[in-house]
């Protein structure tokens, strides 16, 4: 069995923060000459013997090379020891070759090597052959020379809740940043580990940075030029910006290496820099209120999502300030409508948004810390109340809270609005025998019930003071629809049903059956199909059919074309595919024996801005003897 070292070399930056010495070899030599200066150098602390060796150095030293080994990504070595070591039994000097260390975001630079120190092995008989192991971390000061050699910057540091015994808070985005004269440089960011940890990693070309970028790099302010960033910290929670240090706060001209323990004691969150505003309808969606709604019609104007109405619930979106010229805030919406969606809006016909048409709204949340070790910052949403609008509503206006810890929406909803409380269209009542599926329904008792067109605004001013209310976005005039549909018909003459509540009146049946007594009444060899469905924005409308085929066979039903609103229907048969034109009609003789579904699906053109329906169906089956 060969001799075998084996251990674990790592580099320290803090106490606490340590990183292995990957992207390293370690290299054993032989001593050449023993007299008293070597063993001196043996029995030294390491800390004592650290030297960074010249080309001639290493040339001169390559002779007595007897091993090396990699450094893998935990620190970790292990080498055997060939040729004549075994009849040799002396010291050993150990070298690091460096071509890279941990995390290094610089370019690649010539390798550096430097000696550790030199050692006496204490061998020791294992299964694997005759061991010896070495651990050992490299001082703070000497491998942060190395890093800054390898331009590698970096700061460890833990972020501590030091209102609440000093518990970690993980979680936390902390941003690095460099206070400079002509514009502070982001050196980059971490996250918080459980422990509070962190760790961000950065070369001197985040900070060397000047009005002659990149042709020229330098710290500044100047002069004197500075060699390191003047470093300062953001704190970020859940993505919210949270007060924390400013550039006064600064740490000057800090070296390769920072260590910092932060302390929060309270979260305060900074003022939104951009003005408050509505802007779109939808958190999911997100339709501009102006250039994505269609003046023509109403409608969204969107590739891919063009020609929907609004419908239910919306969201109203923006950005709500806690303050107004330096003062709190306080906004209200109102409506509009016209007769159509190109009609010029009148200043006097404004309605105000009541908070009997506003439905719980989240308009922001609270950031808190907790005390709480395993949840030490807790996100609570604030929400609008309309069931005790004296909770949260002065009137129709709706007080933005003044908490230091309040975040206010930016870009997300800022109210919900219920548009059947401005356009609740009464119910359409489509009781009718199964036989008239396939026909009209308009009539003066299911009269043709059009899209409404409704513009909505934000206003917004100083708490009570009228004298400074001004507009914050006003939309389009959009089209909204809320009919629903009652005693609707369903499978037909097959298993009778009337549903309610419908968002469109969809219906199948299939004519050979309507005067029979019951769903088995035998199909021959004619089948036609009976559909009908009813919205004002319908989108598509298609049946289809399923049963057994025999062997290349393949039928189904054509595509059937939208009619003008508020419907279509008619009357189609089975043909054979793939299409014809004109269509081949199928033979029904020609069907196997057996139980078919023909299924009637409807889509329509109608969003809340964050969904839509799904499809509305109807089906029946048949029976082929």
């Amino acid at each position: 069995m060969g001799f075998i070292l084996k251990g674990n070399l790592a580099g320290e930056i803090c106490r606490d923060c340590k990183e292995p010495l990957l992207g390293s070899i370690v290299r054993f030599y032989r001593v050449e000459n023993l007299n008293v200066d070597v063993v001196t150098h043996v029995t030294a602390d390491p800390k004592n013997t650290l030297q960074i060796l010249g080309e001639k150095q290493v040339k001169a030293k390559s002779k007595l090379l007897i091993a090396e080994a990699e450094i893998d990504e935990k620190g970790n070595y292990e080498t055997e020891l060939k040729g004549k070591y075994a009849e040799y039994d002396g010291p050993i000097m150990i070298d690091i070759l460096t071509k890279r260390v941990y995390n290094q975001k610089s370019k690649d630079r010539d390798p550096i090597q430097f000696t550790l120190t030199s050692l006496q092995p204490r061998w020791r008989q294992t299964n694997q052959g005759i061991v010896f192991y070495w651990k050992y971390c490299i001082n703070s000061r000497f491998w942060c020379r190395i890093r800054e050699l390898f331009d590698a910057w970096v700061i460890c540091g833990i972020l501590l809740d030091c209102k609440n015994d000093n518990i970690p808070i993980p979680g936390v985005k902390v941003i690095a940043m460099d206070d400079d004269w002509i514009g502070d440089d982001k050196l980059g960011s971490d996250v918080t580990d459980l422990n509070g940890h962190f760790r961000i990693d950065y070369s001197s070309q985040d900070f060397k940075q000047t009005f002659l970028s990149p042709l020229i790099n330098v710290e500044t302010p100047f002069p004197p030029f500075h060699s390191g960033p003047d470093v300062y910290f953001n704190l970020e929670i859940n993505g919210s910006p949270v007060e924390f240090e400013k550039p006064s706060d600064k740490r000057k001209d800090v070296g390769p290496c920072l260590c910092v323990t932060l302390c929060l004691d309270d979260i305060v969150i900074p003022e939104i820099p951009i003005p408050a505003s509505f802007t779109n309808f939808g958190l999911t969606r997100k339709i501009k209120i102006q250039d994505e709604i269609n003046t023509v019609n109403g409608k969204t104007l969107r590739a891919g999502f063009n020609d929907f109405a609004f419908f239910r619930t919306i969201n109203l979106i923006g950005t709500i300030t806690k303050t107004l010229n330096g003062n709190p805030m306080e906004y209200m919406f109102e409506y509009q409508e016209v007769a159509a969606p190109n009609n010029v809006l009148l200043p006097g016909g404004w309605s105000p948004v009541t908070p009997a048409m506003i439905p719980s709204t989240i308009i922001g949340n609270f950031i808190i810390l907790t005390g709480d070790p395993n949840n030490p910052v807790d996100k609570v949403p604030y929400k609008t109340n309309s069931i005790a609008p004296n909770n949260n509503f002065n009137g129709n206006w709706v007080p933005v809270p003044q908490n230091g810890n309040f975040e206010p929406h930016q870009d997300a909803e800022i109210l919900k609005l219920n548009t059947l409380q401005i356009a609740n269209m009464i119910p359409i009542d489509m009781s009718s025998p199964t036989s008239d599926i396939g026909n009209a329904t308009v009539s003066p008792a299911r009269p043709h019930t059009r899209n409404r067109y409704f513009a909505i605004r934000m206003k917004q001013r100083e708490i009570n003071n009228a004298a400074t209310e001004v507009v914050a976005g006003t939309s389009k005039p959009i089209a909204i629809f809320n009919v629903e549909y009652d005693n609707v018909n369903k499978h037909g003459s097959w298993a009778p049903l009337v549903v309610n509540n419908q968002v469109a009146a969809v219906s199948v049946n299939i004519d050979e059956i309507v005067s029979g007594t019951t769903g088995c009444n035998k199909i021959t060899n004619a089948l036609h199909i009976k559909y009908h469905a009813r919205n004002e924005n319908l989108s598509s409308v298609s049946l289809s059919i399923t049963g057994p085929k025999k062997p290349g066979q393949n039928f189904g039903f054509s595509p059937i074309a939208l009619m003008a609103s508020p419907e279509t229907y008619g009357t189609t048969q089975l043909i054979n595919l793939p299409l014809t034109s004109p269509p081949t009609l199928l033979d029904v003789n020609d069907l196997l024996p057996c139980a078919y579904t023909v299924t009637l699906r409807t889509t329509v053109k109608l969003t809340t801005g964050d969904g839509e329906p799904g499809p509305i169906n109807d089906f029946i089956s048949f029976c082929k003897v």
